[in-house]
């Protein structure tokens, strides 16, 4: 049996972020401030036999300006 998780991705409103440098790692060093507003999407999540990522939906940008995918890749590269 799969499991699948549907979660909400809440959203906020940057006043500032500033990109104050960058970290060995490549990861950038932000200083910011934001307020939490009454909006969010939802997120459905489930658990593949394969280690992969599928994206379904309206999604229009190229792999691997995905989020998901440069986390997944990033934690390959450290472990």
């Amino acid at each position: 049996m799969k499991c699948c998780l549907n979660l909400p991705a809440p959203a906020k409103l940057n006043l500032f972020l500033h990109v104050v440098g960058r970290k060995p790692d490549g990861m950038h060093l932000l200083e910011s401030v934001f307020s939490m507003i009454d909006l969010c999407d939802y997120l459905d999540f489930e658990v593949l036999d394969e280690p992969q990522i599928i994206r379904e939906g309206d999604i229009c940008w190229a792999l691997e300006k995905d989020l998901c995918y440069r986390a997944k890749a990033h934690a390959r590269v450290r472990s």
